[in-house]
């Protein structure tokens, strides 16, 4: 018996040992909950998951303590971009974020490169994971998906998450025909029997007599099919606000799920969108007309938006490319300044993108998600506040970055003109 008790107390021991050793105690930080806003508290991961959120957490529980006294503790960012996919946008050859041979059932994030400098820039910017915004040549861009950009060559991914395709001035056809096209997709789809795998004699039949280019693969009628059985939404990038209602009544005549991206001009229906259970992917800075379509864009589109209800995530997308994803965080600080309250911008950047795209366990400080989480000195929406910890799946990451290290190379005292000094 003296044995038995030996062995139960040595492997509560040991257990309490590897709960010890696997876990993370964040104390005293000013913690973002979905809910409330900034709040005091102190911040138990464990295994990678946030287990305990309490205002006062005895430091003996873990192994290792976080002091955050006076910092804002965030969720990890959650970016649309092509971090990882995309180096240098003038050169293609450093693109796997584009395809001409896949459209609807394309999905770029199988060539996803973790050491992008791309991702360790954003990652020590407060990015923990980034949706992939696929832009296929096709009539559909491809597919959307999540991927966690932790340090390291091994990422966990969540997808499929969406179709992405576009409708308005951008097709060069008339929007009557545009979605005509789409409805006789749909139907083409829709009677084609699952289990046919060759798609050619169908496809033939389907653009006969037309003058159309696009080209469907088995794979991308796939796509399209988990589409009409709302296993996937379809985003469609859209701005003007006739072509918004249109899509809208053509999503619900085809009994499809639907995600409004970009929108410029969706002020002037947003009590539709609203009635519709709509929810917008925009970026707020966005006022300045890029084409016929968007003639009525305007600071005020979010204002607008989230008075009549719509639910929104935001993105960045004043140039640079994925190398600027981070700078989420300056459009929902401008939107917050356009009348958007604080704790809905700060959404808009972390739980509304999980919560619109399906994402499990991603996108905020609970218990039972994921320990992502960023540490700012200060307020996260203010330009001059810097991050100084991240946390993915509660493992502290490296926040070096390409931008810092070309800074000290360049400045440093040595005796080598810096055209010849290395990198450290």
């Amino acid at each position: 018996m003296k044995y038995f008790y030996l062995i139960l107390i040595l492997g509560f021991s040991y257990l309490s040992l590897a709960d010890t050793e696997n876990s993370v105690l964040v104390k005293g930080g000013n913690v973002f909950l979905p809910d409330q806003g900034f709040v005091k508290k102190d911040l138990l991961i464990e295994e990678g998951k946030i287990v305990s959120i309490e205002d006062q957490i005895d430091d003996g529980v873990t192994g290792k303590t976080i002091y955050a006294d006076g910092k804002y503790i965030t969720p990890g960012l959650v970016v649309f971009s092509s971090l990882g996919l995309l180096e240098i946008g003038a050169l293609s050859e450093t693109n796997d974020n584009s395809s001409d041979i896949y459209n609807a059932g394309f999905d770029p994030s199988k060539a996803y490169n973790p050491f992008s400098q791309a991702v360790r820039l954003n990652r020590s910017k407060g990015v923990t994971s980034t949706v992939h915004i696929p832009g296929a040549s096709g009539y559909f861009s491809g597919l959307l998906s999540h991927t966690k950009i932790n340090n390291g060559w091994k990422q966990k991914k969540q997808g499929p998450l969406a179709v992405l395709t576009s409708y308005g001035q951008s097709r060069g056809d008339s929007r009557a025909a545009e979605l005509q096209f789409m409805s006789d997709l749909m139907d083409f789809v829709r009677n084609r029997p699952e289990d046919k795998a060759n798609y050619e004699t169908d496809n033939i039949q389907f653009f006969f007599g037309t003058q159309n280019d696009y080209q469907f693969t088995n794979r991308d009628l796939v796509a399209i099919r988990k589409l009409l059985s709302n296993e996937l939404p379809l985003v469609v990038r859209v701005n003007k606000a006739t072509d918004i209602l249109n899509v809208i009544k053509f999503a619900d005549t085809e009994g499809i799920e639907l995600i409004l991206w970009e929108a410029n001009e969706a002020h002037m229906v947003a009590d539709e969108i609203a009635k519709a259970g709509v929810p917008v992917v925009l970026d707020p800075l966005n006022n300045i007309p890029g084409s016929f379509d968007s003639l009525n864009a305007t600071y005020e589109n979010v204002a607008r938006l989230n008075a009549a209800g719509v639910k929104m995530a935001f993105y960045y997308n004043q140039g640079a490319g994925s190398h600027n994803a981070y700078l989420a965080t300056q459009s929902a600080g401008n939107a917050v300044a356009m009348g958007v309250p604080y704790n809905e911008a700060l959404n808009a950047i972390t739980k509304n993108p999980a919560d619109i795209f399906g994402l499990v366990d991603v996108g905020q400080v609970s218990v039972g998600f994921e320990g992502d989480i960023a540490i700012w000195d200060a307020d996260p929406l203010e330009l001059t506040s810097f991050v100084e910890k991240v946390l993915i799946d509660g493992v502290e990451q490296d926040l070096s970055n390409r931008y810092e290290e070309l800074t000290d190379r360049y400045t440093k005292e040595k005796d080598l003109p810096n055209s010849y000094r290395s990198r450290e």
